[in-house]
């Protein structure tokens, strides 16, 4: 005789958590779906919430009580299932219980570390600002890292699964699509007199464990990250005085004085501190006296210092700050910032006497966005 186990909306919650798992993932690897990635992480936030209020509202088989079981029990369990003499369960199994605890759990820590990594190195969304930028870069490990976490319990639970229609002939990935499961009566006839192989495929069962395992790795590494899209390129955001943002403008007068003279390097990939002692130099501007008139030279600093790297929402512009060391003089090039010196501590020598890159300074050479303060890692293209 069939049974009602799983209640509607757990079986919504389930396929739908599923579902934005996937989107959260995929979206994470490209730039320009991050809001996406951010939006459906907060849906994922609003899934976990509801489970957890369903584990005490939900039906017998939902809540909490009926399937967290104690240590005692769950190792049984454990040692059975090594044995490969799976005792059935209506519900879930004492395993399973705990399974769905770890993942509500990571799940939430998941979205917690990923919304101070949006609000305090990407200075973006409702907590914008609100999280120091060292706190931020360590949640971003932390919820790259957790993500392959939940991947890989997403994978051992498709293989559980798997194992579980091997030894107990029950499909319960269908049950939790239909709600409905054989009651222990009905099982035993249907399966109690077959051995353990019978039915069963065991190469077919290897084959659908290894597809879940090649599955979880493509969510991992798939898609690639291509490069960006040329119409998506805006200048930088920046934080104005008064705490709001706006588009980084380029001054017609720095254009014209500066950038004219030799490559632009952007406002964003220096200190205001820095970016004045450069004008306070300009009478031995590296090895030459640059004059520039009262009106125009203030015009200019203005500019620099309210689009410096304190005042920009990238990434870099907020490393660059970040791994700046207050106690030394402010750097005066832009290659000697220590997070430059860092990033690029891998490149050998040589390639900065190539003729397409000249110098360390030819930004441009390795990153084509650079006029337009962008850096990103999968836009890298070092010239041969």
């Amino acid at each position: 005789m069939k049974i009602k186990v799983w209640d509607p909306l757990t079986r919504l919650f389930h396929w739908s958590l599923v579902v934005a798992y996937i989107v959260v993932v995929f979206t994470s690897h490209e730039e320009s779906l991050l809001e996406y990635h951010v939006y459906t992480g907060y849906l994922i936030l609003g899934f976990v919430i509801f489970r957890v209020l369903w584990g005490f509202a939900g039906n017998q088989y939902a809540r909490f009580s009926g399937f967290v079981r104690g240590w005692a029990e769950v190792r049984c369990f454990l040692k059975q299932v090594l044995g490969f003499k799976i005792p059935r369960y209506i519900g879930h199994n004492p395993a399973v219980g705990w399974y769905v605890l770890l993942m509500l759990g990571i799940t939430i820590v998941i979205t917690a570390t990923g919304i101070i990594t949006y609000g305090g190195e990407e200075n973006r969304g409702i907590f914008a600002g609100l999280f120091p930028f060292g706190m931020a870069m360590y949640s971003e490990v932390a919820h790259r890292w957790l993500t392959y976490a939940v991947i890989a319990l997403i994978v051992g639970h498709i293989c559980a699964a798997l194992i579980h229609d091997f030894v107990l002939k029950e499909n319960i990935i269908l049950s939790m699509i239909t709600g409905v499961k054989e009651d222990m009566e009905s099982w035993s006839e249907r399966v109690g007199h077959l051995a353990p192989e019978e039915g069963r495929s065991g190469p077919k069962l290897v084959v659908y464990m290894l597809l879940a395992v090649f599955g979880g790795l493509a969510m991992i590494y798939l898609p690639l990250p291509d490069k960006s899209d040329p119409a998506s390129i805006r200048q930088p955001r920046l934080i104005d005085e008064s705490g709001g943002v706006r588009e980084l403008v380029i001054d017609n007068v720095w254009q014209q004085e500066c950038a004219d003279c030799h490559i632009a390097f952007h406002p964003t990939l220096m200190s205001a501190v820095s970016w004045k002692r450069i004008m306070d130099g300009l009478n031995g501007h590296f090895g030459e006296i640059v004059e520039i008139d009262g009106t125009r030279r203030e015009e200019i600093e203005a500019f620099l210092s309210s689009s410096s790297a304190e005042r920009s929402t990238t990434e870099v512009s907020r490393k660059i700050i970040y791994f700046t060391d207050a106690a030394q003089p402010a750097p005066l090039r832009i290659t000697d910032s220590p997070y430059w010196q860092d990033k690029h501590a891998d490149i050998k020598a040589d390639v900065y006497k190539r003729k397409a890159v000249v110098s360390k300074s030819n930004c441009t050479a390795c990153h084509p966005w650079a006029a337009s303060g962008s850096f990103e890692d999968r836009d890298i293209s070092i010239p041969e």
